[in-house]
């Protein structure tokens, strides 16, 4: 999981076109086969991208030193936006069918 830390305001301010890219910006948030996950400390918020492919399901799974938890949903909540085509989302055994734009 890739770790994003706050920047102080008077810094943030002052930075370039590539420095606000280099600390903001997340450009492989969608990586065939994988899951993907930044934590963001400004918001204390985990961002992630899946893109599975139609032989592996994803598993929700991050480091239980990363989240401070024994499980991902143990201390927050999980929206799923379906940004591509149809899909399945598993949880606890029931499937919901989303279709492309449908959250869960």
């Amino acid at each position: 999981m890739d770790m994003r830390y706050p920047s102080h305001p008077d810094k943030v301010k002052n930075f370039s076109t590539e420095q606000l890219r280099a600390e903001f910006l997340i450009p492989e948030l969608f990586k065939p086969g994988e899951l993907t996950l930044t934590y963001s400390h400004i918001d204390r918020i985990i961002i992630g991208g899946a893109s599975p492919t139609n032989t592996q399901p994803l598993e929700l799974t991050a480091s239980p030193k990363d989240l401070g938890a024994e499980f991902f949903l143990a201390r927050r909540e999980v929206g799923i936006v379906n940004v591509g085509g149809r899909g399945t989302v598993t949880v606890d055994g029931i499937v919901y069918s989303l279709e492309k734009l449908d959250c869960l």
